[in-house]
């Protein structure tokens, strides 16, 4: 027996525990969670960047530096500053996947553990799995 992921691997038969779909339900609101701060830093990083070339613009153009110089530097402002309104809308986007994600673990707690605690307490005998098993 092999064990993958949360999934027992028994002779080509394939069985997932209820621990292992827990595990794998908060693993994955979990992995959500950290999307969602990494497309916040993301947003941060671009708007600092859009801030800072801005600067540079504007202070190149008090110093008199060539327009060309000046205007690309604005350019990269304008174009980081658009990028960070694209990223947070993924930040909007990754934070409706958190919350989905966390609502899914909690269904998915609420329904198997109906399931586990009547495995744990029942009386009646189990079929045996090669009765159940697909052909």
């Amino acid at each position: 027996m092999t064990e993958h992921n949360g999934a027992a691997r028994q002779g080509g038969t394939t069985t997932v525990t209820y621990a292992a779909v827990m595990l794998r339900a908060a693993a994955y609101g979990l992995r959500a969670s950290r999307t969602r701060s990494a497309v916040e830093r993301l947003e941060t990083r671009y708007t600092e960047r859009s801030d800072s070339a801005r600067y540079l613009s504007e202070a190149m153009t008090v110093l008199e530096v060539d327009e060309p110089t000046t205007a690309a530097y604005m350019e990269i402002s304008t174009l980081s500053s658009a990028m960070a309104a694209n990223v947070a809308g993924i930040t909007s986007a990754a934070d409706s996947l958190s919350t989905a994600a966390r609502g899914l673990e909690g269904e998915t707690q609420s329904q198997h553990s109906r399931m586990a605690d009547a495995n744990r307490t029942h009386t009646v005998p189990m079929a045996d799995r090669r009765f159940i098993q697909r052909r």
